[in-house]
């Protein structure tokens, strides 16, 4: 107990010197080649299908920029969204590892599996996860835009916490391209990168080390898990057929080694996955606003030693989007159509199929110079097939808009969301599966905030509440039926969910040298099982803050994240008690030793805790550092 208190006052000490402006992440804009201009008030494209600045934006909004990525030393997409505002994960391994079919996810709002992930507009969820986050390596990321709040209406199923939009880059008109390493004391790699004439081509491949714990060891009597060396390759490309057409592609590939152990180190199961994940889109988009998608997401594993996991799970998804400007250029009207099949294969069993499609509409509407209001609807309509029933869902959002002056506004936002059950829940249901029919988990999402934006600063107040019903959760066979198995896990509909909180993001560009920023989630993420008690879902305190240092060719970055008043942990061996808290603090350096040689320097976990990754207390990495070298050409 005064451990736990010990380390709480830490974190909130730590939050409170960097948010007077010791410590925080950095902001300047980006391209391929580095660059001195700088915006707080950045275009967004996800939360309106539209391009907008934040200002004009009536939701929730971070920005993270490439610049951001290279200034922090994130290794992931995954590792980089751990320090958004009131955005949680839940991992296995370094920067979003899997463990298996137990895949790594991040959840914006409290409720998991509840985000949706878009890789340049496009959805790449599968089987209700997010764990295509890592399928594109840093440094081909533009930008990453995080909407928070309902976004169903324009996006679809999933999106009912908010929306994580992965923006690749674009090829510039000059040729070149990169060479770096990497060595760090658990992982070590190279990464390649060209680009020229309309093509992007970005290969990076990380070898990782050993760690031992890999969780912790809570009964004596029982095993822990040891995490094996293993490797990791990303490859990505962006080809750009003319100015209208272009085409992406994805493809990530790790190698994973996970062994269960007694106390004394003695193996007692070997397990080693191969997992691949690709994504590949084509994108039609002209300067008449009419855009056309189709994207296509693979996921696969395979095991050998005393793992038996076989996994296929695949999506494809079509999309036409037309947007109006109307009223003299005043408002602008949106609609498309969305087509998609879900797939999910596990071993031998007979393929599950899922069939969307869904018509959609967004009108903005300027009621004056200062006041505006967008109205959206959406039809979904999900095919029935032999596990589910035909779904006919009618998703209404009214959002608006009150411009108090040049760089302030204030903003509502209202919307209904829904997700279907995992397309791996029929092969979960074992003898159950003849009499349980899924419905969708739906409910509201409210919003109110407040943005100030001026050139040297950025202020955003929001508070929320989140209303739904249905909620999935897995609970043993053994408990619907008597002759069912207590080994057995399956999903039924059995929880409500709702949380309420606030967040606060603040950016401060002290002077051309210096910017800080810090945020701050304060919420209470609960879900209920029929008429018993509350339990708390997810973290209820998140701050985080840092500062960033550029001048000349040096750059350096302090950062820090506290979590706190986490959820109860899954292992009780020791009596019922919290996950305990995260402090994360890093520390990173980059020196230009010429306009196109580059080293950084990052101690990541400076503290050496062995911070909880998810409610079984696997671990982050200990405290760990990496030297890196960029060579341009």
């Amino acid at each position: 107990m005064k451990k736990s208190l010990k380390c709480t006052k830490l974190g909130l000490t730590l939050s409170v010197l960097l948010a007077s402006g010791v410590m925080a992440n950095s902001g300047f804009a980006n391209s391929v080649e580095r660059e001195n201009e700088f915006s707080l008030d950045p275009m967004i494209i996800t939360a309106q299908r539209l391009e907008r600045k934040d200002l004009d934006t009536p939701a929730m909004t971070s920005i993270i920029t490439a610049e951001d990525l290279k200034n922090t030393g994130a290794s992931s997409v995954f590792a980089a969204l751990e320090k958004v505002t009131g955005l949680s994960s839940t991992a296995y391994g370094a920067g979003g590892e899997d463990y298996g079919a137990m895949l790594s996810r991040a959840n914006l709002r409290g409720l998991d599996k509840g985000t949706l992930v878009l890789i340049n507009g496009n959805p790449v969820n599968l089987m209700n996860y997010n764990s295509m986050l890592n399928v594109i390596p840093v440094d081909a990321v533009e930008k990453i835009e995080v909407v928070k709040g309902s976004n169903t209406v324009l996006y679809g199923a999933e999106a009912m916490g908010g929306v994580i939009n992965i923006i690749t880059k674009k090829s510039p008109q000059n040729t070149g391209g990169s060479v770096g390493f990497q060595y760090g004391s658990y992982s070590k790699g190279f990464e390649i990168g060209a680009y020229g004439e309309g093509l992007n081509v970005f290969y990076k491949k990380e070898n990782r080390a050993k760690l031992d714990p890999a969780n912790k060891l809570f009964d004596p009597k029982k095993t822990y898990t040891i995490k094996d060396k293993s490797n990791n390759e990303s490859l990505f490309f962006n080809y750009d057929i003319n100015d209208k057409l272009s085409f992406n592609y994805a493809y990530n590939d790790a190698k994973n080694n996970y062994r269960t152990a007694k106390a004394n180190g003695t193996t007692t199961k070997n397990n080693f996955y191969y997992r691949t994940l690709q994504n590949a889109g084509l994108t039609y988009h002209d300067q008449n606003n009419f855009k056309s998608s189709l994207t296509y997401n693979k996921y696969k594993i395979r095991a050998s030693g005393d793992a038996s996991t076989i996994v296929d799970a695949s999506s494809i998804y079509f999309d036409n989007q037309k947007a109006w400007k109307l009223r003299n250029n005043k408002d602008v009207l949106v609609g498309g159509i969305s087509l998609s099949r879900e797939s999910y294969e596990k071993g031998d069993k007979p393929t599950f199929d899922r069939d969307s499609a869904a018509l959609y509409t967004s009108y903005t509407y300027n009621i004056s110079d200062k006041f505006s209001t967008v109205l959206g609807l959406r039809g979904h309509f999900v095919k029935s097939n032999s596990y589910d029933d035909a779904q006919n869902i009618f998703l209404p959002q009214i959002q608006t808009l009150y411009k108090i002056n040049e760089t302030s506004a204030w903003f509502t936002n209202i919307g209904k969301s829904f997700e279907m059950p995992s397309t791996t829940s029929p092969y979960m249901y074992g003898k159950v599966s003849t009499f349980i029919k899924l419905k969708p988990q739906e409910g509201w999402n409210y919003e109110m905030g407040w943005k100030r934006i001026t050139d040297t600063e950025s202020l955003k107040i929001a508070v929320f509440r989140m209303d739904i019903k249905n909620k999935f959760k897995w609970v043993t066979e053994d408990t619907l039926r008597p002759d069912g198995n207590s080994k057995t896990y399956v999903q039924i509909n059995n929880d409500k969910f709702k949380n309420s909180g606030l967040e606060v993001e603040y950016t401060k560009k002290i002077n051309d040298v210096w910017q800080a920023n810090f945020g701050a989630s304060i919420s209470d993420p609960k879900s209920q099982e029929k008429n018993k008690a509350w339990i708390q879902d997810d973290a209820r305190l998140q701050f985080t803050a840092g500062i960033t240092y550029r001048k000349d060719k040096l750059t350096a970055n302090l950062q820090v994240m506290f979590l706190g008043e986490r959820q109860t942990a899954t292992n009780s061996y020791y009596g019922k008690h919290r996950i305990p808290n995260k402090v994360d603090l890093n520390m990173t350096f980059g020196y230009e030793l010429t306009p196109k040689d580059n080293v950084e320097f990052g101690v990541y976990n400076l503290l050496d805790r062995a911070n909880p990754t998810n409610t079984g207390e696997y671990r982050s990495l200990p405290r760990n550092y990496i030297l890196s070298y960029t060579r341009s050409f």
